[in-house]
């Protein structure tokens, strides 16, 4: 059975009232502020961890972020890819990177602290 687009339209305007929406975000709110209280702290220790490990590495301390923010990228790809794909995705970054101006082995030791392994490099 085919249904009308006058039901499609009105169970796609239900959506959108206010009382639907508040319930949705209240039923989930709870699970979302936990969720994000693990991810944080995750992040926060691998920030930690790269930063010790580079900090008498670098000879410019205004690099630091930048270095950070290529290890965010790893973290974010190891939790979308792996194999074959994470490989290529932390090449790709680490390619971009080094074109930025941040020195290839220090990115090196960063793609080693999450143990990401068969980078091909060109």
């Amino acid at each position: 059975m085919v249904r009308p687009a006058a039901y499609r339209i009105r169970k796609y305007s239900a959506k959108f009232d206010p009382t639907v929406v508040s319930a949705r975000f209240t039923a989930i709110k709870d699970l979302a502020v936990e969720a994000f209280e693990v991810h944080a702290a995750d992040l926060e220790g691998m920030e930690n961890l790269v930063k010790n490990t580079i900090q008498d590495k670098i000879t410019n301390p205004l690099e630091v972020p930048q270095y950070l923010d290529f290890a965010r990228e790893l973290y974010r790809l190891t939790k979308t890819h792996s194999g074959k794909v994470l490989a290529s995705e932390v090449a790709i970054a680490k390619a971009k990177w080094t074109a930025r101006g941040l020195n290839p082995e220090i990115l090196d030791l960063i793609i080693g602290i999450f143990g990401i392994g068969g980078v091909v490099y060109s």
